[in-house]
């Protein structure tokens, strides 16, 4: 088997015609508290002159969760994340801590933070049962979201998205290793989800991993690249199963350019592969979470590692896929991460303070805070009361994030990179150009306005 090789180009450089530009982000996930900051932070309009209901300024709140990385995934030509949780406005919808679901309002939140794919294919998929499949499907139609891992049928459930992209056809695929232990039907015109079995359920209707290289052989020759989304692993591990590895590069050789996990809530390191006919790829075997209630009581300690925080530690991670002429097949370009850490102040914050649970980009925060205590270094001294508790919060802010950002990074072999949070935006020319992240003195927690 070929040594690991993965080759870069420099992040910002672009070939003719201009690269597509991909996004992808880990595991939503609607905790209960996480529904309860949204709600918290919802805002309405005023009630029409016809009258009826006042309408939602900003997705009954679902803006504010998802505020901090929306640029990123906008800027990108693909935003892609794993929806880890049923769309239902079933109103009587049974949720616990391991049965989810989430609003409507989520799905066009998630849509207007500039996420145009998600995987459906996960072991919460039928948390709200058969019904719940379809109800999210629709959900996700109405918000202009395209999905893969499920469907209204077996054949449906295994169909994948397709998306152009400036002449580029790029491709979609998702499936679940997990299911909760339950099975698909026996009908495979019901609802079913695009399932791959472990040995433990290796009797519960799904296929097996040389069907699914053959499907992903076959949908690899359907457009000009493709990223198989899976769920797989074991949950908070920091290291990827062995035969999850094997399944992996068998399907980066069956024609795959990108394969990108979910389900452990953990990070798992990134790999460059070099397939049997001599192009790169590359294994993303978890993404983490993106949106979860996990590790809420972890609190940084000088010193230790801070494991608990594991579960809070996250990444978008960018890939560009390069054409340089047309006749010429689509390659990765330049691959990078964001690092990203939840924030959540479940423990700690001032008394009548409201919870806060959002995805905030690392990098951008170590800028916010570094900045701050600059500002507070040139004041006169002695410093006010209130100023030095500001700047002793700063500190261990500041500490924190160096920690969790270290943590994150670790994930990466020699030779990824990590993308500058000074966004690109699309000009009308299609050229990529930089832009101001226009950031204030206050730490980098802000929703979009």
């Amino acid at each position: 088997m070929p040594s690991p090789v993965l080759l870069l180009v420099p992040l910002l450089v672009a070939t003719s015609p201009t690269p597509v530009e991909l996004v992808f982000g880990g595991d939503v996930i609607p905790h209960g508290e996480v529904k309860t900051v949204a709600e918290q932070h919802a805002r309405v309009g005023a009630v029409p002159p016809e009258g009826g209901v006042a309408p939602s300024l900003n997705h009954a709140g679902w803006d504010h969760v998802f505020g901090p990385i929306a640029d990123v995934l906008r800027t990108a030509d693909v935003g892609v994340l794993n929806l880890e949780t049923p769309v239902t406005d079933n109103k009587r919808a049974v949720t616990r801590e391991l049965l989810f679901n989430a609003p409507s309002a989520m799905a066009h939140a998630l849509a207007a933070a500039g996420v145009k794919v998600v995987s459906t294919g996960n072991n919460h998929a039928r948390d709200q049962l058969p019904a719940g499949i379809l109800e999210t499907l629709r959900h996700l139609d109405a918000a202009g979201i395209r999905h893969t891992g499920t469907g209204a049928t077996k054949a449906a459930a295994w169909e994948p998205v397709f998306v152009e992209v400036r002449g580029m056809k790029v491709g979609f695929l998702s499936f679940t290793r997990w299911l909760n232990g339950f099975s698909n039907p026996k009908d495979a015109e019901s609802p079913h989800v695009a399932f791959v079995p472990y040995a433990v359920h290796r009797l519960h209707r799904g296929i097996g991993t040389e069907e699914v290289v053959e499907v992903v052989r076959q949908t690899a020759a359907r457009c000009d690249a493709l990223v198989v989304l899976v769920h797989w692993g074991t949950e908070y591990a920091s290291k990827p199963n062995a035969e999850d590895r094997e399944l992996g590069r068998a399907m980066l050789d069956a024609g795959a350019l990108a394969v990108v996990g979910h389900h452990p809530h953990v990070l798992q390191p990134l790999e460059g592969y070099t397939t049997k006919d001599g192009r790169r790829g590359l294994i993303a075997y978890s993404l983490g979470n993106l949106v979860a209630n996990q590790g809420r009581f972890y609190a940084h300690s000088p010193g230790k590692q801070g494991v608990e925080g594991d579960k809070r530690d996250s990444m978008l991670l960018r890939v560009s896929l390069t054409r340089p002429q047309p006749w010429e097949p689509v390659a990765l370009g330049d691959v990078a991460v964001l690092p990203v850490w939840i924030e959540n102040n479940a423990v700690g914050r001032a008394r009548k303070e409201p919870r806060n649970i959002q995805p905030v980009l690392i990098d951008r925060e170590l800028e916010a805070v570094r900045e701050r205590l600059a500002t507070l270094a040139a004041r006169p001294a002695p410093l006010e009361a209130d100023a030095r508790k500001e700047q002793k919060e700063l500190e261990r802010r500041l500490a924190a994030s160096e920690h969790r950002r270290e943590r994150i990074l670790r994930m990466l072999p020699q030779g990824f990179s990590v993308a500058s949070h000074a966004l690109r935006q699309r000009e009308s020319s299609g050229v990529l150009a930089p832009v101001s992240t226009g950031l204030g003195p206050s730490v980098a927690t802000q929703s979009p306005p």
